[in-house]
Protein backbone atom coordinates (compact mmCIF):
# COMPACT_ATOMS: atom_id res chain seq x y z
CA UNK A 1 0.00 0.00 0.00
CA UNK A 2 2.42 2.36 0.80
CA UNK A 3 4.57 1.78 -2.52
CA UNK A 4 1.41 2.24 -4.12
CA UNK A 5 1.21 4.90 -6.98
CA UNK A 6 3.66 6.88 -5.67
CA UNK A 7 7.04 7.90 -7.20
CA UNK A 8 10.14 6.10 -5.38
CA UNK A 9 13.41 6.06 -6.13
CA UNK A 10 15.00 2.88 -7.60
CA UNK A 11 17.97 1.43 -5.61
CA UNK A 12 21.17 1.02 -7.74
CA UNK A 13 22.91 -2.18 -8.28
CA UNK A 14 25.83 -2.70 -10.36
CA UNK A 15 24.15 -4.95 -12.51
CA UNK A 16 21.44 -2.42 -13.50
CA UNK A 17 23.81 0.71 -14.24
CA UNK A 18 24.68 1.01 -17.52
CA UNK A 19 27.72 3.56 -16.87
CA UNK A 20 25.02 6.37 -17.76
CA UNK A 21 23.69 8.16 -14.07
CA UNK A 22 20.59 10.02 -14.93
CA UNK A 23 20.94 13.50 -12.95
CA UNK A 24 17.48 12.86 -10.71
CA UNK A 25 18.01 9.49 -9.61
CA UNK A 26 21.81 10.62 -8.52
CA UNK A 27 21.09 13.67 -7.00
CA UNK A 28 18.28 12.02 -4.77
CA UNK A 29 18.95 7.86 -5.13
CA UNK A 30 19.62 6.76 -1.38
CA UNK A 31 23.01 5.22 -1.74
CA UNK A 32 24.14 2.31 0.49
CA UNK A 33 20.56 1.11 0.81
CA UNK A 34 17.30 0.02 -0.64
CA UNK A 35 14.32 2.60 -0.18
CA UNK A 36 12.48 -0.49 0.84
CA UNK A 37 13.36 -0.93 4.69
CA UNK A 38 13.00 3.00 5.47
CA UNK A 39 10.12 3.93 8.02
CA UNK A 40 7.50 6.48 6.11
CA UNK A 41 4.48 7.70 8.08
CA UNK A 42 1.22 6.09 7.27
CA UNK A 43 -0.27 9.70 7.48
CA UNK A 44 1.65 10.97 4.88
CA UNK A 45 1.07 8.46 2.23
CA UNK A 46 -2.48 8.85 2.86
CA UNK A 47 -2.43 12.84 1.93
CA UNK A 48 -0.34 12.22 -1.05
CA UNK A 49 -3.16 9.90 -2.12
CA UNK A 50 -5.66 12.36 -1.12
CA UNK A 51 -3.85 14.45 -3.49
CA UNK A 52 -3.91 12.44 -6.32
CA UNK A 53 -7.57 11.44 -5.80
CA UNK A 54 -8.83 14.91 -6.09
CA UNK A 55 -6.54 16.00 -8.52
CA UNK A 56 -4.28 13.76 -10.93
CA UNK A 57 -1.25 11.55 -10.14
CA UNK A 58 1.10 13.90 -12.05
CA UNK A 59 -0.12 16.73 -9.36
CA UNK A 60 2.39 16.13 -6.66
CA UNK A 61 5.71 14.30 -6.84
CA UNK A 62 7.28 12.58 -3.66
CA UNK A 63 11.41 12.44 -3.48
CA UNK A 64 12.79 10.74 -0.36
CA UNK A 65 16.32 11.11 1.48
CA UNK A 66 16.30 8.10 3.87
CA UNK A 67 19.87 8.60 5.15
CA UNK A 68 18.58 11.85 7.10
CA UNK A 69 14.94 10.71 7.24
CA UNK A 70 13.76 13.48 4.90
CA UNK A 71 11.07 14.11 1.89
CA UNK A 72 10.45 16.47 -0.62
CA UNK A 73 7.29 16.79 -1.63
CA UNK A 74 6.20 18.72 -4.87
CA UNK A 75 2.69 20.16 -5.76
CA UNK A 76 2.61 21.02 -9.58
CA UNK A 77 0.37 23.56 -9.65
CA UNK A 78 -1.12 24.18 -13.38
CA UNK A 79 -1.27 27.63 -14.29
CA UNK A 80 -2.21 26.96 -18.21
CA UNK A 81 -5.42 28.29 -17.34
CA UNK A 82 -3.66 32.22 -17.30
CA UNK A 83 -4.63 34.70 -20.53
CA UNK A 84 -1.16 35.48 -22.03
CA UNK A 85 -1.46 39.43 -20.62
CA UNK A 86 -1.44 38.29 -17.45
CA UNK A 87 1.27 35.35 -17.06
CA UNK A 88 3.62 37.87 -18.72
CA UNK A 89 2.24 40.65 -16.18
CA UNK A 90 3.16 38.04 -13.55
CA UNK A 91 6.41 37.30 -15.37
CA UNK A 92 5.74 33.29 -15.10
CA UNK A 93 5.80 30.90 -17.85
CA UNK A 94 2.33 29.61 -18.50
CA UNK A 95 3.04 26.07 -20.24
CA UNK A 96 4.94 25.46 -17.10
CA UNK A 97 3.82 24.45 -13.44
CA UNK A 98 4.18 26.48 -10.97
CA UNK A 99 6.31 24.15 -7.85
CA UNK A 100 5.10 24.40 -4.24
CA UNK A 101 7.67 22.27 -2.61
CA UNK A 102 7.63 21.05 1.42
CA UNK A 103 10.26 19.14 3.44
CA UNK A 104 8.99 17.36 5.62
CA UNK A 105 10.68 14.81 7.87
CA UNK A 106 9.76 11.07 6.70
CA UNK A 107 9.30 9.17 9.59
CA UNK A 108 7.99 12.03 11.79
CA UNK A 109 5.39 14.03 9.22
CA UNK A 110 3.31 16.45 11.45
CA UNK A 111 5.28 15.58 14.49
CA UNK A 112 8.10 16.90 12.87
CA UNK A 113 9.77 20.37 12.45
CA UNK A 114 8.06 22.78 10.08
CA UNK A 115 8.69 22.18 6.80
CA UNK A 116 10.47 24.84 4.68
CA UNK A 117 8.60 26.10 1.62
CA UNK A 118 9.97 26.66 -2.10
CA UNK A 119 8.45 28.36 -4.61
CA UNK A 120 9.50 28.09 -8.21
CA UNK A 121 9.34 27.38 -12.25
CA UNK A 122 12.27 24.76 -13.31
CA UNK A 123 13.39 27.39 -16.29
CA UNK A 124 11.99 30.49 -14.98
CA UNK A 125 15.40 31.22 -13.08
CA UNK A 126 14.65 35.32 -13.11
CA UNK A 127 11.82 37.85 -11.55
CA UNK A 128 9.91 35.29 -10.51
CA UNK A 129 7.99 37.86 -8.30
CA UNK A 130 5.22 35.86 -7.87
CA UNK A 131 6.62 32.81 -6.64
CA UNK A 132 8.69 35.41 -3.71
CA UNK A 133 4.80 36.31 -2.63
CA UNK A 134 3.37 32.92 -2.85
CA UNK A 135 6.11 31.65 -0.48
CA UNK A 136 5.77 34.39 1.71
CA UNK A 137 1.74 33.59 2.00
CA UNK A 138 2.19 29.48 2.26
CA UNK A 139 5.41 30.11 4.79
CA UNK A 140 3.24 32.59 6.93
CA UNK A 141 -0.32 29.93 6.58
CA UNK A 142 1.99 26.80 7.63
CA UNK A 143 3.82 28.50 10.55
CA UNK A 144 0.52 29.45 11.74
CA UNK A 145 -0.86 26.04 11.31
CA UNK A 146 1.76 24.05 11.74
CA UNK A 147 1.53 23.98 15.65
CA UNK A 148 -2.17 23.04 15.66
CA UNK A 149 -1.35 19.74 13.87
CA UNK A 150 -0.01 16.34 14.95
CA UNK A 151 -0.45 13.22 13.77
CA UNK A 152 -2.71 11.90 16.33
CA UNK A 153 -5.23 14.72 16.46
CA UNK A 154 -5.71 13.90 12.52
CA UNK A 155 -6.15 10.72 13.59
CA UNK A 156 -8.52 11.50 16.19
CA UNK A 157 -10.36 13.21 13.72
CA UNK A 158 -10.63 10.60 10.53
CA UNK A 159 -11.81 7.95 13.42
CA UNK A 160 -14.78 10.35 14.65
CA UNK A 161 -15.83 10.85 10.67
CA UNK A 162 -15.52 7.08 10.56
CA UNK A 163 -17.33 6.49 13.83
CA UNK A 164 -20.54 8.17 11.97
CA UNK A 165 -21.18 5.66 9.48
CA UNK A 166 -20.51 2.33 11.84
CA UNK A 167 -23.93 0.34 12.42
CA UNK A 168 -24.24 1.93 16.10
CA UNK A 169 -22.35 4.92 15.32
CA UNK A 170 -23.22 8.18 15.83
CA UNK A 171 -24.63 8.87 12.31
CA UNK A 172 -27.40 6.52 13.23
CA UNK A 173 -27.95 8.41 16.37
CA UNK A 174 -27.60 11.58 14.77
CA UNK A 175 -30.89 10.43 12.38
CA UNK A 176 -32.93 9.07 15.76
CA UNK A 177 -32.51 12.26 17.18
CA UNK A 178 -33.64 14.12 13.88
CA UNK A 179 -37.33 12.27 14.40
CA UNK A 180 -38.26 15.04 16.66
CA UNK A 181 -38.10 17.57 14.12
CA UNK A 182 -40.34 15.44 11.77
CA UNK A 183 -43.54 16.14 10.37
CA UNK A 184 -46.44 14.53 12.45
CA UNK A 185 -47.48 12.07 9.83
CA UNK A 186 -51.29 12.94 8.21
CA UNK A 187 -52.80 10.21 10.08
CA UNK A 188 -52.04 11.63 13.05
CA UNK A 189 -52.78 15.34 12.19
CA UNK A 190 -56.67 14.17 11.49
CA UNK A 191 -57.44 12.22 14.62
CA UNK A 192 -55.49 15.45 16.33
CA UNK A 193 -57.66 17.66 14.02
CA UNK A 194 -61.23 15.72 14.63
CA UNK A 195 -60.71 15.56 18.39
CA UNK A 196 -60.66 19.64 18.69
CA UNK A 197 -63.89 19.27 16.53
CA UNK A 198 -66.02 17.44 18.41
Amino acid sequence: MIEKGLHFLSCWTDEESDGENEPEQFLYGIQGSCAADLYRHPQLDADIEAVKDIYTDSAVSVREYGTIDDVDIDLHINIGFLDEEVATAWKVIRTEPIILRLHFSLSQYLDGPEPSVEVFQPSNKEGFSLGLQLKKILSTFTSQQWKHLSNEFLKAQQEKRHSWFKAGGTIKKFRAGLSIFSPIPKKEVLTQHRGRLT
